[in-house]
């Protein structure tokens, strides 16, 4: 008779993603995914597979439990610039209220993004469709506050913003904190 898991999935997943988060893909050890999950060696192949299909589950987690809330105002019809502005608002207050290790870990897709020498052709294709997804839900707001030819130009600077954002937000919290309002001023001022 098969034992029954003992451990909650989405947890154990959680966990992992966190540990990935912090770094990154080819750096986390199994240790480091063992100590984080909870799990065995052998609890973690047998109900993942490997380490990369793991992975892939915690890039998913991390998608619904940290992006989509913040992407999918931006992605509804009627969106506009307010919108735009509430999703640089909101990294700031993550990046002023969480503890300092947290604040500096970036974005899971982005740090990946510096991993694909480590990586395959379906993990580029993820940061493609993450890519795509952002500057996606960014002309959809524009256009709702700009003409069709300056929000698709307003859409590749805000998904270049973002980006440079995040970056910021590893090296310098507090610095992360200002752009990420100055950047929202901004959008309020031009949209």
């Amino acid at each position: 008779m098969a034992r029954s898991k003992a451990f909650d999935d989405a947890t154990v997943v959680a966990a992992a993603r966190d540990a990935f988060w912090e770094y990154g893909f080819a750096a986390t050890s199994l240790a480091q995914l063992q100590a984080a999950t909870g799990l065995s060696k052998s609890s973690l192949y047998e109900t993942y597979g490997s380490k990369r299909a793991l992975f892939d589950r915690a890039v998913h987690s991390y998608l619904d439990v940290m992006m989509s809330p913040l992407l999918e105002p931006m992605e509804r019809d009627g969106a506009g610039g307010a919108d735009i502005e509430a999703f640089f608002r909101a990294f700031g207050e993550y990046f002023r209220s969480s503890a300092p290790r947290v604040a500096t870990r970036g974005c899971l897709i982005l740090n990946t993004a510096t991993e694909l020498p480590h990586l395959d052709e379906a993990a580029a294709e993820m940061i493609r469709d993450f890519r795509a997804r952002v500057r996606g839900a960014f002309l959809n707001a524009a256009r709702g506050a700009l003409p069709a030819a300056e929000a698709q130009r307003h859409a590749d600077l805000l998904t270049a913003w973002h980006v440079g954002l995040i970056t910021t937000s590893r090296m310098d919290r507090d610095r992360a904190v200002e752009l990420a309002g100055t950047i929202a001023d901004e959008v309020r001022h031009r949209m």
